[in-house]
């Protein structure tokens, strides 16, 4: 039958459960500002009573309890806000990354300014309407063409080193989600361990917690919990819509599973990332040589791997700006097969694009930076097909003509007959007044004319050498330059490829107010070249605009989700200090239980011995 000394055990066992309580409220103040951390609480459970009745423990009062005992220290989360939080966070992460770099767009295309590239058009068109006035204007159009060219080669170049940068925050980030894999890695082998020894790691799951928050910024992820704690990492389009195909999923082992980035059992058969830093073409069957850091690693040599891989220009240009291959634990890039496993492919080894195990996140930061890639690849070929439409179209109506040749000897004219020649043209290879491969980063005025303005050809017809057929101030082709301001051109069909047979053909002909001379006229569905420019502008307005909303709606929704986990796992200092007070009291009382039993003890033993 229980006596004094159970009841002492009893008080003992309060004791020392509600110092465990005190200890965990204690731990959870002292993190109260920690970020990531969960508040934890000791669960307390009663001990074993004493046995029931039976033939050898006689009926009583009732069953005795024997104490309390702290069951777990358990820290308090709940998986589906975490899911949820994760989900909007990657979402966040790729708006914010996308918007980072439209807003840079915009301030690089600087539209409506006085210096912007239609102010500049419209003053180039103004200065040939004025040089048909007088012939003495021609230094200004000379000037003014100069100036918009100019316009186009920095406008390109500073779209180019936007696309750059954000290759660079590729690379920075493939290094980053690396790292991420590897923590997780080792923490989860640890969680693994700690909760197989009957304990509850519960420090380490929230440092683990807050990589997963990490890496789904970059990265949309799915995290699946297996036995003893341990989780299972892939990538997932966590309700996102993908782009097409498997994008975003994990490619599959060579035993058809999924190759988890980060995973409990076989943790060192795991899939991680490289980035592709060069496309280079080596032959003209679509081969390319293909160079990429293992794991994104720049800084080490030895990890710099080249790979051949046969593609399409499509093919090409979605590789440069996606970037990221999946590859294998030390970073070597991996190959689909025929049964849709995936293998590691050597160096040097030659595969086709379709079987490149081709990154491509469905959310996240990651996803941002290969969007906007993608968006300035789009601006950068409108552009390009401003400016070759822009050179086509003035070179047709100052040489008179809809074809292009090398030399002059196909033209009856002498004298210059490109007005806006390609830069970067090989002159040796081309001649001097070339405009084949003109683009946005090359148009530039043929430089004959920068040196000398006059040679500019604005009368109706010249000789052989160059001079004028007509009166000195005939201004025919000048008055065909200026009225091209308002000519509808299929400037949207224009590419790298395209000639001035190709734009002009069907609505170049003579004007017979202008003694013939053939001029550009309207083609049906096309645009003016300023209304062609302001469409662009108005594209990448709505664009950033789009993303700016999208950044503020999920910033609020992320914000929403983080206040409901907060709400349950994060610390409330005045719910502590009640807890701790309520600890307190229980601590006192339990000591007061025992100072009693010792009083009573005191009576038994010392008590009946004296009387």
């Amino acid at each position: 039958m229980p006596g004094l000394f159970s009841i002492f055990n009893t008080a003992k066992s309060g004791l020392f459960s509600q110092q465990t309580a005190i200890n965990v409220t204690s731990h959870n103040i002292a993190n109260a500002s920690t970020d990531g951390y969960s508040r934890q609480r000791a669960n307390m459970v009663t001990t074993t009573p004493y046995t029931m009745p039976s033939v050898d423990s006689p009926a009583g009062a009732g069953q005795l309890g024997t104490g309390v005992t702290v069951e777990s220290i358990e820290r308090i989360r709940d998986t589906f806000i975490d899911y949820q939080y994760r989900v909007q966070n990657s979402i966040n992460g790729q708006y914010t990354a996308a918007e980072k770099y439209l807003s840079q767009v915009e301030g690089v295309i600087n539209e409506p300014t006085d210096s912007g590239l239609s102010t500049l058009m419209t003053e180039f068109f103004n200065s040939w309407q004025s040089l048909s006035s007088s012939t003495q204007n021609k230094n200004t159009v000379a000037q003014q063409a100069y100036l918009l060219t100019s316009q186009l080669n920095s406008t390109y170049s500073q779209l180019s080193d936007i696309k750059t940068n954000a290759a660079t925050e590729i690379k920075n980030s493939v290094v980053d989600v690396n790292s991420i894999f590897e923590q997780l890695s080792k923490l989860n082998q640890q969680i693994i361990d700690i909760k197989n020894s009957g304990n509850n790691p519960n420090d380490l799951m929230d440092r683990r917690d807050k990589l997963l928050d990490e890496l789904s910024d970059q990265l949309g992820i799915d995290v699946t919990e297996k036995d003893f704690g341990g989780i299972d990492v892939t990538t997932s389009n966590l309700g996102v819509e993908p782009d097409s195909g498997d994008c975003g999923t994990a490619p599959l082992g060579t035993d058809g599973k999924v190759l988890n980035v980060v995973q409990a059992e076989n943790p060192d058969d795991v899939a991680t990332l490289s980035y592709v830093s060069s496309i280079e073409e080596t032959g003209t069957d679509g081969t390319y040589k293909v160079t990429y850091y293992k794991k994104g690693d720049t800084n080490d040599a030895s990890s710099k791997v080249s790979i051949k891989v046969v593609m399409t220009d499509e093919e090409k240009e979605e590789l440069d700006k996606t970037r990221v291959l999946w590859s294998d634990k030390d970073g070597n890039a991996l190959k689909v097969t025929e049964s849709g496993s995936t293998v590691t492919l050597k160096n040097g080894e030659k595969v086709n694009f379709d079987k490149l195990a081709l990154f491509k996140p469905p959310s996240g930061e990651l996803k941002g930076y290969m969007s906007v890639q993608d968006n300035v690849t789009e601006y950068e070929n409108e552009l390009n097909s401003l400016a070759k439409a822009l050179a086509l179209s003035v070179n047709a109506i100052i040489s008179q003509s809809d074809k292009w040749t090398a030399d002059d000897s196909g033209d009856p004219e002498g004298g210059i007959n490109n007005f806006f020649v390609n830069g970067d043209a090989d002159i040796s290879t081309y001649g001097a007044d070339d405009e084949n491969g003109i683009n946005a980063s090359n148009i530039t005025v043929n430089v004959e004319i920068l040196n000398d303005p006059s040679k500019i050809k604005t009368a109706t017809k010249y000789d052989s050498s160059g001079d004028s057929l007509g009166s000195s101030t005939d201004p025919n082709r000048a008055v065909a330059v200026a009225q091209l301001a308002n000519s509808l051109m299929n400037i949207q069909d224009v590419t790298d490829t395209s000639t001035r047979e190709d734009l002009v053909s069907d609505i170049f002909a003579p004007d017979s107010d202008l003694n013939n001379v053939y001029k550009i006229g309207n083609a049906e569905g096309g645009k003016t070249l300023n209304n062609y420019f302001n469409d662009l502008v108005n594209k990448i307005g709505v664009e950033a605009k789009e993303a700016t909303q999208q950044v503020e709606n999920k910033a609020t929704q992320l914000a929403n989700y983080e206040q409901s986990r907060e709400s349950i796992s994060g610390v409330s200092i005045d719910e502590e200090m009640t807890n701790l007070i309520q600890f307190q009291h229980c601590y006192q009382a339990n000591a007061k239980a025992i100072s009693t039993v010792d009083t009573l003890l005191d009576v038994v033993i010392n008590g009946l011995k004296t009387s």
